[in-house]
């Protein structure tokens, strides 16, 4: 499908141009119950609701949503770490041509297989190339709630586990095809967002916090480019087998943007990357002091840049413990 759909609406997914109101979306979810199909929105009618908390212990279902909005906090029920949700189309224009949604499976009882680990989530996007003062269109991730902001110098370890692919359609890949990609202009990437400020109030914002420092397992397409890309790394690192070259540079904020990129494509990962950070103190050139610093955010998803036609992000898989 190209890019000059207006909506569409199938069995897996509802994509509804930017301003799009609540009152249509419901209209469709209405239709589809009336005539036989999977409602879009299934809330209980008790629960956890928009708040989140502990969960109902004895509600064993799980609740699928779709939230094509441009931002939503959904704050996801839980008996660990607490976690938000949101498709957070950041850089959406009023001539953007192009939407996103964003499918999230939350369990009831705040039940998932580790203490630590995220609802799994997807999302279906398409997106014209947008000005090249501002290519990102959204940034879709969930958001650690639990702990932050905490002093940097309290943390022993961020241990990270994810799993991911992408691809061409309406649904979830089985494994990230690259020249599907390439062949449909995907520009994107996977990426761990943190923020750094020695104000813990400016460490939680992320347009106010003095640094940045991301963590990509994945580039794809020329215009997913690290900032500070045409100056060349200024580092590497090694964690559980994956090697990480470090970028430095400014962004539109003015924040010091530090990027750790994986060499390779990194579909599976498993370890901490608390020392992506620590080790950022011994290089001069990143300019990164964290001794009287807050982490205020972090969040792993995907930079939505642009793509001739729906794309799909998944990731079923997604753990992030801090350790103090």
């Amino acid at each position: 499908m190209g890019l000059n759909f207006r909506w569409l609406v199938n069995a897996g997914l509802l994509i509804l141009p930017v301003g799009t109101t609540v009152g249509v979306l419901m209209g469709v979810d209405s239709h589809r119950q009336t005539t036989g199909q999977e409602p879009l929105f299934n809330t209980p009618s008790s629960g956890p609701g928009t708040g989140g908390g502990t969960g109902n212990p004895s509600d064993d279902r799980i609740t699928t949503e779709v939230h094509c909005e441009k931002q939503t906090g959904r704050i996801a029920p839980t008996r660990g770490v607490q976690y938000i949700l949101n498709p957070n189309q950041w850089g959406i224009l009023e001539d953007t041509v192009g939407a996103m949604c964003m499918h999230m499976s939350l369990n009831n009882n705040g039940s998932y297989p580790t203490p630590s680990s995220a609802p799994p989530f997807f999302v279906t996007w398409s997106y014209a190339p947008g000005p090249d003062t501002q290519p990102v269109h959204a940034f879709p991730n969930v958001q650690v709630v639990t702990g932050l902001p905490m002093l940097l110098s309290k943390v022993k370890s961020i241990n990270l586990a994810t799993e991911w692919t992408y691809g061409v359609g309406d649904t979830p890949a089985l494994k990230t095809d690259i020249a599907a990609l390439t062949a449909n202009a995907v520009n994107t990437n996977v990426a761990v967002d943190m923020f750094f400020d020695a104000d813990k109030n400016k460490a939680k914002n992320s347009s106010q916090a003095a640094f940045e420092v991301m963590v990509w397992f994945a580039d794809i397409g020329p215009a997913a480019q690290v900032i500070g890309l045409p100056a060349g790394t200024i580092a590497t690192q090694v964690i559980n087998t994956t090697t990480f070259e470090l970028y430095s540079g400014i962004n539109g904020f003015k924040q010091n943007v530090l990027t750790w990129k994986a060499r390779n494509m990194t579909e599976n990962f498993y370890g901490d990357i608390a020392p992506l950070i620590t080790q950022l103190n011994t290089i001069p050139a990143a300019k990164f002091d964290g001794t009287n610093l807050y982490l205020g955010h972090v969040g792993m998803g995907t930079e939505a840049f642009s793509a001739t036609q729906n794309v799909t992000f998944s990731m079923p898989v997604l753990s992030v413990d801090i350790g103090v």
